[in-house]
């Protein structure tokens, strides 16, 4: 059984899981972890196969391998129950492991996609994906453009973590995962009865909006989306101490309803 790599925060007793996004790795969360109570959480920052930690774990690079290394992870942890908080491309891999793992007791989504994927053109698809293969220019094209708030610093760092935080070949083959599906039939409507908190930014890509994420979402009956004012694609960067806050007061609220259920 393959586990996958993770970087460990805390040691309380609400346990969390973070999954990150296409561009970057686990180190994504290290800025905002001085902001959380280390004696209330234990965090595991885990990294998905040919990434960050886990660069050296081949494999497919799709959404079934990752769905059930994640669960795998999970069992080897031996967690009893746990949060699921995801970004961005690994919201599609978290809402699907959230319909088959029901040790998650709460799902958390920044920035997120549909658990369907990304619905364009296909030739949109096709030019995004064969640009991305050639490994230049396009990440900084995107960096650039979520970034026009921010200085060259900041735009060298993101596109140096986009190149170096994982393998050429798993960014194009979880890109494809996310770009290549029918968005219209591939999957059935996934069955997840637990709440589903969001996270969006302001300055996002419009693709990202609260009002376009709302869409993504509908289907779900007990969904709540906050959009922070100050931040774009990456809240846990941009507004680290109110991500931490939001974060706690979304777990803290889980475990005491579950605690007076049980009264």
């Amino acid at each position: 059984m393959t586990i996958l790599n993770y970087k460990k925060f805390g040691n309380g007793e609400k346990k969390l899981i973070f999954l990150h996004e296409l561009m970057g790795d686990c180190t994504n969360y290290e800025n905002c972890l001085i902001y959380f109570d280390k004696n209330l959480f234990t965090i595991f920052m885990v990294d998905l196969r040919g990434y960050g930690l886990s660069k050296n774990i081949l494999g497919k690079y799709n959404l079934d391998e990752a769905v059930n290394d994640v669960i795998n992870l999970v069992t080897n942890l031996k967690l009893t129950d746990y949060v699921l908080v995801a970004h961005s491309m690994s919201s599609m891999i978290a809402q699907h492991i959230t319909s088959k793992d029901k040790r998650v007791k709460k799902l958390i989504l920044l920035t997120p996609i549909s658990y369907k994927g990304v619905k364009s053109t296909q030739k949109a698809k096709d030019n995004l994906l064969a640009q991305m293969e050639k490994n230049s220019g396009k990440i900084e094209d995107i960096v650039e453009q979520s970034s026009k708030r921010y200085n060259q610093t900041w735009r060298d760092y993101r596109i140096n973590l986009a190149y170096n935080s994982s393998i050429l070949e798993a960014r194009i083959a979880y890109m494809n995962m996310y770009l290549n599906v029918d968005y219209e039939s591939s999957f059935e409507k996934l069955e997840i009865d637990i709440p589903i908190k969001i996270i969006t930014g302001k300055y996002d890509f419009p693709v990202f909006s609260k009002n376009e994420v709302a869409k993504y979402f509908e289907e779900f009956n007990d969904v709540e989306i906050v959009e922070f004012e100050e931040a774009g694609h990456y809240p846990m960067i941009e507004s680290p101490v109110l991500f931490a806050s939001k974060i706690e007061f979304w777990v803290k609220n889980l475990w005491q309803n579950k605690y007076f259920l049980l009264l």
